[in-house]
């Protein structure tokens, strides 16, 4: 017995060591983590625009939310009808990745790219959110219908519609006039983007079809593109915001869509939050080039 006791004291003792070694060295990597808050992707917008390479991981997760502190945190929340592609923008964003299965939004997902625009780094915090019947005109309406959502103290919202299908910019219509009439919006960049362009007049006439069935289709194309120009009208002229068109299944502007986004953002930053009350010039290509968004 004399020999035991020393002997379970060594083997407690090992064990000890051994575990607080490994308690340390978890510590060690937590700080690290929570020191550099690492977070899902970090993207050059400018760089990835002009055709430069993929996206570059730099760990952490998406479900853990960055530290409250942060002055370049941006919470940014995409609204829009059902099935106009609202996850696949994002997921084709942060992720490079597009689905073809429809599977409908049935709870909040968020995610936290790190983002560099015109040399400034910002922390995202982009909200992916059920499709919401209307926006909640107070704090108690948010806090009994939209509990977490964080839809009243978003930075920066994206409203997306269905080019192939207009009738669903009267969905974010009514929303923008809701957020108009509910909360502060002087200093809240609001885009609007019309996804799904890769459906636009995408239906070819068979031969058998003939001339006539050629002639609808030229026409059905013709009140699309009419409706489309009245749409960025409204929005660019009378909402004065920014206005993008993108396709998410080929990714084709889907980069510029966060872009627009982050140089209104950033342009609020440098000026301190002094906007331009005058529409944003647009470019020769007819892509509106505005860093600003007003809504009046």
């Amino acid at each position: 017995m004399i020999f035991v006791y020393p002997l379970v004291d060594c083997v407690i003792l090992d064990y000890i060591m051994r575990y607080s070694k490994r308690r340390s060295s978890q510590t060690t990597r937590t700080s690290r983590h929570s020191d550099k808050k690492t977070y899902t992707i970090q993207l050059d917008l400018d760089y990835l625009e002009r055709g430069g390479g993929g996206t570059l991981a730099v760990g952490g997760s998406p479900s853990v939310e960055p530290s409250p502190d942060s002055l370049d945190l941006v919470k940014v929340v995409l609204l829009g009808a059902p099935a106009v592609g609202k996850t696949s923008i994002i997921q084709q964003f942060v992720w490079s990745d597009f689905s073809e299965d429809y599977v409908p939004t049935d709870r909040k997902h968020t995610f936290y790219p790190s983002v560099i625009i015109n040399e400034h780094l910002y922390e995202v915090k982009i909200t992916d959110v059920p499709v919401i019947p209307y926006f909640p005109i107070n704090s108690y309406y948010e806090w009994a219908h939209y509990r977490f959502y964080g839809l009243r103290n978003a930075t920066a919202y994206i409203l997306v519609f269905d080019l192939s299908n207009v009738e669903t910019f009267q969905y974010i219509r009514t929303l923008r006039d809701q957020m108009v009439e509910s909360r502060d919006m002087r200093n809240v960049p609001v885009l609007v983007v019309g996804n799904k362009q890769d459906l636009l007049c995408s239906a070819a006439p068979t031969a058998a079809s003939g001339l006539q069935q050629l002639a609808m289709a030229e026409s059905a194309c013709g009140d699309s593109r009419e409706k489309r120009r009245n749409i960025v009208n409204l929005v660019r002229k009378h909402w004065k915001c920014g206005y993008v068109e993108c396709s998410a299944k080929y990714n084709w502007r889907v980069i510029a869509v966060f872009k627009e986004l982050m140089e209104m953002i950033d342009a609020l930053e440098c000026t301190g939050g002094v906007r331009s009350a005058e529409p944003p010039p647009e470019s020769s290509t007819g892509q509106a080039n505005e860093n600003r968004c007003a809504v009046a």
